[in-house]
Formats: structure tokens, C-alpha cells, sequence
């Protein structure tokens, strides 16, 4: 079993392309244009002819590797139409250099690989295939509580949002947003949603307050049959109108019927985990990896690369 490491340069990206819209955990995170908007000398283990395959996002510090997990790049690992045995994963992993580099690697849920430095983590989902009013059912009383408020506090749900405006939104200071993203991210963030909005892969909602001023927004992606709630912001006035669950609320209930399922990991709400189970979405599990061999004077300056 001979998996090659493959630098950027020697990457053949349509074979690539072609094994992630085959496969059976394919995933727009993993097509190569995204990957290279999220990391432009990215890496790849390859086995076969492109059979089964795990991007990797590189760089060095000090001249040391590090190889990371993009907070806009979800959960990535070993990508395949075969069967993605622990086995085959664990060899993907002995194939990352390991020796002074610094690993932090999400699998995807399709992926479980039983080797040490390894964690389970979670993610939440919920199932659209049944009709809105059959979903709202089984909302939590505090969930629907919440959604008394915002319908009180006269906020509305439109569609639509410019790139620049959501960015402009998000760098106020008295904004939250989910996930944290960092000053290099902004760029990344801004070229995935003109990406996506150009090519009809996701949509952005948006949430009023009586006044006309924007409170929250959110940006969902899709991938296949999975819808992902990519990337929210909020102001502190929205976590008093309970103004993004009502955005969660109008996109459950245009997106409802259909065979897709919803990941709402980056939610925003003063409790997420009370948020999650209000709407009630179920959890599922994923695995992290994380080593850090760098030497000790540099495991504390580089602990999260």
C-alpha cells in the first residue's frame, strides 16, 4: 500500500476533482478550488490512482511543518468511493511526517481511525426530509419561547446579502461570530461566498430589527446533501431579539421536504448546546488529531500554530 505525498505542483487536480464528486463522503470542502482558496500550497496523500486521497494544509514556522485545520475548511481526512476502513485511514496518517511538526487534522464523520493523539469531538445535524410544521414540533419550549420574541421584537428574515456588507458587518466590535476567524481569514471568507453565491452553492439570510438595522446574518453552504451552516454573526442587540433563530427557523422552513440534512455547528446563541437541542437536531461524532513534536522551546509559542 504505497500512498504517496504529493507537493502542490504534482497534484492532478482533475483526477482529484473527480475522486471527490465520486465519493461516498464527497464534500465541497474538499474540491480543489476551495482548498485553494483556503490554503494555496496545500498538500496531498494519494493512493492509487487518485482511488482514495486526504488533502493536506501545510506550512512552516521556523522552518518547521505544521499541518493545520482551517476553521473555514470544516472536516476534511480521507476522501473515497471504496470503503474508508480504520485501517486505510490509519495508514494516511502514519504517512504524515510526524517527526518535529506540529498535526492538527479534523476527520470527517465517515472516517474512525483508532491511534493515540486522537479525540472525539462533536457535531450537530438535523434532518429537513419532513415537512416544517412536523420540524417545529419537536422544538424545545425555550426554542419556540425564543421565537415568540423575535416575531415581538418585529424582526425580519430576507435573503440576500452582499459579500462586502456581511464582511462590514462582521468586523464591528460589538459583533459575535461563529467560527473566530483571524485577519488572514477575512480575504478567504470573502472569496468562498462570492465563490459559492456565483455558482448557486449557498445563500445568505439575513435578520432586521424593526428599525431596518441589521442584526444577524448567516452564510450556508452546500455540499451535496449536506447543508452547513458556514459562517454567523451576530450583534448584542440579536441575542436579546432572539434574531437568529429566527434565520435558523426560515431556513429550516424553505429548505424542509427535501433529502437534505442541515450541520448547525456554528450556530450563535447564549447557550449553543441549549440551542442545538431546542431545535432538534442530533449529535454525531468526529475525530481530531493533534500532535505536537516541535521542540519544547518552540510547544508553547507554536501550541496552536
Amino acid at each position: 500500500m504505497l500512498i504517496k505525498h504529493l507537493k502542490n505542483n504534482d497534484i492532478n487536480l482533475i483526477r482529484w476533482d473527480n475522486c471527490i464528486n465520486n465519493a461516498i463522503n464527497g464534500s465541497v470542502f474538499a474540491y480543489s478550488w476551495y482548498l485553494n482558496i483556503l490554503c494555496e500550497d496545500w498538500e496531498a496523500l494519494v493512493l492509487g490512482n487518485y482511488e482514495y486521497v486526504m488533502p493536506l494544509f501545510h506550512k512552516q514556522k521556523f522552518n518547521y511543518d505544521i499541518y493545520f485545520t482551517s476553521t473555514l475548511g470544516i472536516r476534511l481526512g480521507v476522501f473515497s468511493n471504496k470503503i474508508l476502513s480504520e485501517e486505510i485511514v490509519g495508514k494516511f496518517m502514519d504517512t504524515v511526517p510526524k517527526n518535529d511538526s506540529l498535526i492538527d487534522i479534523s476527520f470527517n464523520i465517515y472516517n474512525q481511525v483508532n491511534i493515540t493523539n486522537t479525540k472525539q469531538k462533536n457535531t450537530y445535524q438535523l434532518d429537513l426530509i419532513q415537512s416544517h410544521q412536523k420540524i417545529t414540533k419537536k422544538y424545545s419550549d425555550s426554542f419556540k419561547e425564543n421565537l415568540a420574541i423575535a416575531r415581538e421584537n418585529k424582526i425580519s428574515v430576507v435573503r440576500g446579502l452582499l459579500p462586502n456588507e456581511l464582511i462590514n458587518f462582521s468586523l464591528n466590535t460589538k459583533v459575535s461570530t461563529r467560527p473566530k476567524l483571524r485577519r488572514q481569514d477575512i480575504p478567504k471568507l470573502r472569496m468562498i461566498i462570492a465563490s459559492c453565491l456565483r455558482y448557486n452553492l449557498g445563500e445568505t439570510y439575513c435578520a432586521y430589527g424593526q428599525h431596518n438595522n441589521l442584526q444577524a446574518l448567516a452564510f450556508f453552504i452546500k455540499s451535496k446533501k449536506n447543508l452547513h451552516l458556514l459562517y454567523a454573526a451576530a450583534s448584542k442587540d440579536a441575542l436579546e431579539t432572539k434574531a437568529f433563530h429566527l434565520i435558523i427557523d426560515k431556513y429550516i422552513e424553505l429548505h424542509s421536504e427535501k433529502d437534505l440534512t442541515l450541520n448547525l455547528e456554528n450556530s450563535i446563541a447564549k447557550s449553543y448546546q441549549d440551542f442545538v437541542e431546542g431545535v432538534g437536531a442530533s449529535q454525531l461524532m468526529y475525530q481530531r488529531y493533534y500532535s505536537n513534536n516541535l521542540p519544547l522551546y518552540l510547544k508553547l509559542l507554536l501550541k496552536h500554530y
